[in-house]
């Protein structure tokens, strides 16, 4: 059943946001302070730019909400949605605001839903569903539906945790790369390279528990006993991460991070990324 989908910002996240939806044949209406891009968004998604909050969410069944990452700017833009919309579930594309500090901001938190899609958003599968502290089972369901419709791997968690499932996983993963540069084992490059020659490309078609059970949990728990023991366990950035950030030194957006980066690394990334995920596809479907 097509749905009326009001997307508001529309930005990069925002606007492939819109594109999912509008190439699933829903009814998609965009708004950002900027007009342009508004329009840009609509366009690119077949849908329609609004001048204001109230005018994309009048009648919409779904609000996804994809401002910046910041508390009192998402808390704002809620309650406007609240104030012009009366039963729309209430998504919002946060990866790092826990849905209990959204939710706390609300008039009627059981509207709310976090749909933490990954970037680009019309491009990766994943989206994140994570319930708030008053969220029903069935606006859950309704929005994993909703996802898995529009072509996306919509996976529901039980309750909130700090970073989700997939930011958790990447932290974790980063932490000891972080660490293995800092103690002199390997550089950035190196590093780089073991995860896209070796480990990438069985984590594409496999996740780590069904890799474990290919490899025989019996030698995993000797390597786990093994391991364990000597990973980095940091409880906050490391300093080749601060002293970069405080450089200026940011990644592609700046040309500089922990490698050089040229203006269209960006661009050449999300090539590859679509290439490789419809190459798994057709793995998948073989």
């Amino acid at each position: 059943m097509a749905e009326t989908i009001a997307v508001l910002g529309a930005g990069i996240m925002g606007a492939g946001i819109a594109r999912v939806f509008g190439r699933a044949d829903h009814d998609v209406r965009v708004f950002d302070v900027r007009a342009e891009a508004a329009g840009a968004a609509a366009e690119s998604a077949g849908g329609t730019a609004h001048g204001s909050v109230a005018e994309a969410v009048d009648g919409a069944t779904i609000v996804l909400e994809a401002a910046p990452e910041r508390l009192d700017l998402k808390l704002a833009l809620l309650a406007e949605v609240e104030a012009a919309n009366d039963d729309a579930v209430i998504a919002s594309n946060t990866s790092s605001i826990g849905a209990d500090a959204l939710a706390a901001g609300m008039r009627d938190p059981s509207r709310l839903v976090i749909a933490h899609f990954f970037n680009p958003a019309d491009t990766v599968p994943l989206v994140e569903v994570v319930p708030g502290p008053a969220t029903p089972p069935e606006t859950v369901e309704r929005m994993v539906g909703l996802l898995t419709a529009a072509g996306k791997t919509a996976v529901p968690l039980a309750q909130q945790v700090e970073g989700f499932i997939a930011n958790r996983l990447q932290a974790a993963l980063y932490r000891e790369a972080m660490h293995l540069v800092e103690r002199g084992v390997a550089t950035p490059e190196q590093v780089d390279a073991v995860v896209t020659a070796g480990l990438g490309p069985r984590w594409a078609l496999a996740g780590p528990f069904e890799i474990m059970d290919l490899g025989g949990l019996d030698v995993w728990t000797s390597v786990t006993d093994g391991i364990f023991p000597t990973l980095g366990d940091a409880s906050a950035a490391p300093g080749m991460l601060r002293e970069r950030v405080e450089r200026g030194d940011l990644g592609a957006k700046t040309g500089r991070g922990f490698l050089e980066r040229d203006a269209d690394a960006s661009a050449r990334f999300a090539s590859r990324l679509t290439a490789l995920l419809e190459a798994r596809d057709d793995i998948s479907k073989s």
